[in-house]
């Protein structure tokens, strides 16, 4: 009697033994996966703040040619030494574009802003456009 209760007992320990290795197999395998998920998304998130910066870049430099008093035909270039040699290739180029009136507009140009960078071994180009009407910003 005391032969059988032991033996379920022994593998009644059995059966929790393997029940306790199954459970950690399931969260070693789980927390793989959330730290390989983590990873991804603070890669992820980086890549976007770095987006953002070179937005905010591109953006700022093509607001302060717009609001120069006078724009001249012509390209400038800007190396930014410290954002892992990133380029600013402004492109400012007269347009001609007729008002309402049929009116050639002589003073219209078209203001183009590149961020040229180095990522991964690829070269990548941010780019953004305005317009200027230099006549409506006469002081």
């Amino acid at each position: 009697m005391k032969i059988q209760e032991h033996n379920r007992l022994t593998r009644h320990r059995g059966i929790l033994l393997m029940e306790a290795l199954i459970a950690l197999t399931i969260f070693a395998i789980m927390s793989v996966g959330y730290a390989r998920a983590l990873t991804a998304i603070r890669r992820n998130s980086m890549l976007v703040e770095e987006r953002m910066q070179i937005t905010a870049i591109v953006d700022s430099a093509l607001r302060e040619t717009l609001t120069l008093p006078t724009l001249e035909e012509g390209q400038t270039t800007i190396d930014l030494e410290e954002r892992n040699q990133m380029e600013i290739l402004t492109t400012i180029e007269p347009m001609e574009i007729e008002n309402e009136e049929g009116r050639l507009l002589q003073q219209m140009f078209r203001v183009t802003v590149s961020a040229r960078w180095y990522e991964d071994g690829r070269e990548k180009t941010q780019t953004a456009e305005g317009w200027r009407y230099l006549n409506l910003y006469k002081p």
